[in-house]
């Protein structure tokens, strides 16, 4: 051996113990705890072409081994990278105000109860509710909606959303580890660990694979020598190339990279999906069920139609109305008090003012008594048995002195893309169900608005559990889509539960699988192609990686490949095709 020959060994020898020192490391400390990994395959390969005098070999076989699992690591970082962009949104400083100062303190520091100063163009430091001023708010690491939501005082705020335009000081509700924004992180980060059904396939499959791999090779090699005399040299090196080629890492991130690119993909559209097992669940879906309130309908109650009597005109009997309504607290006295603002209406000074628990309000405008509110309230006798009224929906009646002169009727507002949601489901051939608590009359309406292929309506909560606990029986697989607070029962009940929106945002965070932080019942479809998406690229990528290794592995042993094509194509290319593949994912999606 000359001088060149040994200084290029030596050279080898420094490359491997370099770039394979953890890799080794691991490969060993794993066998110490009788788990043979990848790293250990890799590490009996790269010793054996050392041994057999293949120094330039061993040191190509343990770099392009790091430079696959570098890959591996790329393709995942690349997959999480919307969760180190939300991390960077998190602000650190909050400008607070105490005893007629403005002073900064840390956002861990602050305290419930503290008054937090918010400016134009800064970011809201923690969650809190409005007590001065207001603003536009862009709410997108939230809810993944960029569009600006107006916030006045007792608005909620979060934290990481971004002031646009006013000024406003708020009261801190939460502790900066109790705002929905770190719970969303939080999530994000646990999802990593919810593996998917055919991950963990993959993952015990690995554990008995490679021990196998192992003593396949040990027969590859020494077989041909004992039995038919062979050359003991070539048929190790035949095995150890064997070994390379069987290493499983394009097999083992198949799964688990898909996964993350689809969750990544549903975080960058405002979608929190709690683990790959959802993703997985979710592809198979045979039927889901809507609440209605606050998912198929907005949950907010509009105007439908207005009807006078007794010579009183619609401007008369607005007037009448929202001025007794807007001494109310009552959720249906802010829809008058809107369309007041609305339609510039001029409220009236009351003379006498009295709110009838459960039915209405009563009041006196320029000595004229009047009543608003339920029929019950008014009397059939005066409401008469003629009229025409439209029982789907909710109604407040008016009477002045004993005389009917109106009605209003008022309908919660389905929402504009449900019923575009509910054709793209049908379309997939999943069936759709609605369950409320609502009477039947509304429960027709909606479900024949919206073309919903049933409906089941007076429903109470432990109702719409037996509903969905029935529904998972005959469909096998179910998804419950609900508001996440008076469903959390039933979202559990469901092979996937997906809540809408951040207003029950505690419950629905901790209850449900999916968590649709913009509202937007749209989504749902989204999802489900997705789901699917995702998983025709986890079996693509399993396909090929079986089919690849399967195939070099035939050419191994008959002696067509070298250490360096194996791990070429059987480890680093082979690799890089699985990652290119399911990083589409977040990138299509």
């Amino acid at each position: 051996m000359n001088s060149s020959q040994l200084i290029s060994i030596i050279f080898f020898i420094l490359v491997i113990l370099i770039i394979g020192f953890d890799i080794i490391k691991y490969g060993l400390s794993e066998l110490l705890e009788y788990e043979v990994k990848i790293e250990f395959l890799v590490t009996i390969s790269t010793i054996g072409a050392c041994l057999l005098g293949n120094f330039a070999e061993g040191a190509v076989l343990m770099l392009l081994f790091f430079v696959a699992e570098y890959l591996e690591d790329f393709a995942l970082d690349q997959s999480k990278k919307s969760m180190v962009d939300l991390v960077k949104l998190r602000p650190d400083i909050a400008c607070v105000k105490k005893d007629g100062y403005e002073i900064e303190v840390k956002v861990e520091d602050l305290s419930i109860g503290d008054i937090v100063i918010v400016k134009p163009g800064d970011k809201v430091p923690i969650d809190g509710v409005i007590i001065k001023g207001s603003s536009s708010i862009n709410q997108a690491s939230i809810t993944g909606e960029s569009f600006p939501v107006d916030k006045s005082v007792g608005d909620e705020v979060y934290s990481s959303t971004i002031n646009q335009e006013g000024y406003f000081e708020f009261k801190v509700t939460k502790i900066s580890d109790e705002t929905i924004f770190s719970k969303i992180i939080e999530l994000i980060k646990e999802s990593e660990d919810k593996k998917a059904k055919i991950d963990l396939f993959i993952d015990k499959f690995a554990k008995y694979y490679t021990p196998t791999i192992i003593i396949l090779a040990i027969l590859v090699a020494i077989i041909p020598y004992l039995i038919f005399g062979l050359s003991f040299k070539e048929w190790i090196y035949k095995s150890l190339v064997l070994l390379v080629i069987s290493c499983p890492c394009a097999l083992a991130i198949s799964t688990p990279v898909s996964m993350v690119s689809a969750i990544t993909a549903g975080t960058k559209n405002g979608i929190i999906i709690k683990g790959g097992e959802y993703i997985e669940e979710l592809s198979k879906v045979k039927a889901i069920s809507f609440d209605k309130t606050g998912t198929l309908t907005e949950g907010n109650l509009v105007i439908e139609d207005i009807k006078t009597f007794n010579g009183v005109c619609v401007e008369d009997l607005m007037k009448i109305v929202c001025s007794i309504e807007n001494n109310s607290n009552h959720p249906i006295a802010k829809l008058f008090k809107d369309y007041s603002i609305e339609n510039n209406i001029l409220i009236s000074e009351l003379d006498e003012f009295n709110s009838i628990n459960g039915l209405g309000l009563e009041g006196s405008i320029g000595g004229v008594n009047y009543l608003v509110g339920k029929k019950e309230l008014i009397g059939m006798e005066v409401i008469g048995s003629h009229l025409d009224i439209p029982l789907s929906n909710i109604h407040v009646f008016i009477a002045q002195e004993n005389n009917l002169i109106g009605f209003i009727s008022l309908s919660d507002k389905i929402r504009s893309n449900t019923k575009s949601t509910i054709s793209n489901l049908s379309k997939k051939s999943i069936k759709t169900f609605m369950l409320t608590g609502d009477n039947d009359d509304n429960a027709f309406k909606v479900a024949n608005t919206i073309g919903i292929d049933n409906y089941y309506s007076n429903l109470m909560p432990k109702d719409k559990v037996q509903k969905v606990q029935e529904l998972v029986k005959k469909y096998g697989n179910l998804v419950m889509v609900g508001d996440g607070v008076n469903d959390s029962p039933s979202l559990a009940q469901a092979n996937v539960g997906i809540a809408m929106g951040l207003d029950g945002a505690d419950i629905a965070i901790e209850t449900a699988d999916i968590i649709l932080t913009n509202d937007d019942i749209s989504k749902v479809g989204y999802l489900v192609d997705l789901s699917k998406k995702t998983m025709v690229v986890v079996k693509q990528n399993i396909s090929v990686s079986l089919l690849v290794k399967s195939s070099l592995a035939i050419l191994a042993v008959i002696g067509f490949l070298s250490l360096g094509e194996a791990i070429i194509f059987g480890d680093v290319g082979l690799t890089l095709i699985v990652v290119l593949n399911a990083l589409r994912i977040s990138k299509n999606y």
